[in-house]
Parts: C-alpha cells; structure tokens; sequence
C-alpha cells in the first residue's frame, strides 16, 4: 500500500449512470448551499445527451471525474467537474497540483441542519469539492485543508478506473480499462 495520497480517474459509461448522478446530485446541494460562488461550470442533466464539461465545452458518451484518495484509499475531495476526456481531466490535475497556494476554500451549509461541506477554488472557479457533509463547519474546514495538503504531493494515476456497480467486484484482469484511456 502506498504511504501517499493518490488521485484516480473514473470513468462512466453514459450520462445516465446512477454514479455519475449521485456526484451531480450532491454537487448541485454543494453548489446550493454556497453564496457567492461565481461562474460555476454546468453539468450535464439527467436525460441529456449534452452538458458541459471542464473546458472545451463538449459531452461524450464517455466522461469521468477525478478523486483525491489517501493512503488508505479515503476519499478526500473530488473534482468539481464532469470532463469530457481523460488526457484533459488529468492535465487539470497535474496543473491545479502546482497551484495549490493559489486555492481558497468556502464554506458550505448543507441541505439539512447539522451538515457543512466545502468548495476549493481557483480564481473563483470551483475546481475540487467535499465528498461527503461533514458534522460542523471546523470538521468541514479540517478535513478541506487536509484534501489540499494532500493534494500538493498525491500521485497522479496515468489511466482511468471504469467505474462498477456498488458491491459488485472488478476483475484481477483489467478488462478494458487500458482502452478507456484512449477513449476518456
């Protein structure tokens, strides 16, 4: 097991994928709960075959997101946007990495008493959310400065992870995975 932390790429098959959705449905609550966050990329919608993703603006059949995992395989944070390729989604990465002193958190309340969250940006642009609610604001505000911290030094994975059904398990061979590169 690697003593650092990583960031993955995970990749969905469709814009239906109830994964994807759950990461959309809990970034909409990050993004409501968030005053005065200024130009917020849009995602796609349920149902629809076009949304935007982090740059160019373009939705594929194949899209992903990254996560921030510690050693233990926690996750941290996630990205704040869908993208459309992997080389984009990784490049992203690899520059908010040397940028990371450039980052500012904000504080999110969360759709029900009792639940904060956070939003990391980079010139006002969320770039990497909370994966989950937190407790209280301090916890939210920790857990933040600990996803930066890791951030700055994680190992980057050069392909990305074809995302499975919750409990279902991926096989010793990875089947397809290594192609995802070169179409997400």
């Amino acid at each position: 097991m690697s003593t650092s932390a990583s960031v993955i790429f995970c990749a969905f098959s469709s814009a239906a994928d109830p994964r994807l959705q759950g990461w959309l449905s809990f970034r909409e609550h990050l993004q409501s709960g968030e005053v005065g966050l200024a130009r917020i990329v849009p995602v796609p919608r349920r149902g629809g075959a076009r949304g935007t993703s982090a740059t160019d603006g373009s939705w594929s059949a194949h899209s992903g997101i990254w996560r921030l995992l510690a050693s233990n395989s926690r996750e941290l944070g996630r990205s704040s946007s869908v993208y459309s390729s992997f080389a984009t989604a990784r490049a992203h990465v690899l520059a908010l990495q040397l940028g990371v002193d450039r980052m500012a958190m904000r504080a999110v309340t969360g759709p029900v008493s009792g639940t904060h969250g956070w939003v990391v940006t980079v010139d006002n642009v969320a770039v990497m959310t909370s994966g989950r609610w937190y407790g209280t604001t301090s916890a939210s505000r920790d857990a933040c400065a600990g996803a930066l911290a890791a951030l700055r030094s994680a190992v980057v994975t050069a392909d990305p992870r074809r995302m499975v059904e919750p409990g279902a398990r991926r096989s010793r061979r990875p089947r397809g995975d290594a192609e995802l590169a070169g179409v997400w």
